[in-house]
């Protein structure tokens, strides 16, 4: 049974064979990207994209003894759409409701068999964030394997075109 458990600076090395692969570092970020998350949830909540944090999460994965991957988030007072573009405007639209903005990672040895979609689940029926009642992913299209995950947990694109960043955020509602 797949379990989350939070993760610690200690635990930096289960994640290193993960972040050193070149499709975990396109989608997400390279080797220091761990640390440096968890170097983030030392610092005072702010705002981000004109929305105010309430909270930070990281948690590892766990398939019996076996830790299969990262899910974090943010958590917000609400959901923005942001644009940065050169000529951007800045926020475009608000949803007013408790949202997480999440990420994740599977081992990579681990892939195609299921435990990102069952991370995703997990992180969406965590007691730690109840408060939340909308999650949201940032993903390229191109990043076939997460879009799958993630609509298997019925989240759906917010707008479908790619923003100014080439992402498209995937929106999936408490389960």
């Amino acid at each position: 049974m797949l379990r989350l458990r939070p993760f610690r600076q200690r635990q930096l090395p289960l994640t290193d064979r993960w972040f050193a692969d070149a499709d975990t570092q396109r989608w997400l970020g390279g080797p220091g990207w761990p640390g440096l998350i968890l170097d983030l949830h030392k610092r005072p909540l702010g705002e981000y994209r004109g929305a105010v944090e309430t909270g930070r999460y990281s948690w590892l994965a766990w398939d019996g003894d076996t830790a299969v991957g990262y899910v974090g988030c943010e958590t917000y007072d609400r959901c923005t759409t942001w644009d940065g573009s050169p000529d951007g405007r800045g926020v475009v639209k608000t949803l007013p409701v408790p949202t997480a903005n999440l990420s994740y990672v599977v081992d990579p040895a681990l892939r195609r068999q299921g435990y990102g979609t069952s991370i995703i689940a997990a992180l969406m029926a965590s007691s730690q964030i109840t408060h939340v009642s909308l999650f949201v992913a940032g993903v390229e299209p191109a990043n076939t394997g997460s879009i799958s995950c993630l609509l298997k947990n019925g989240f759906q694109p917010l707008d479908p075109a790619p923003d100014w960043e080439g992402t498209v955020y995937y929106a999936g509602e408490r389960i």
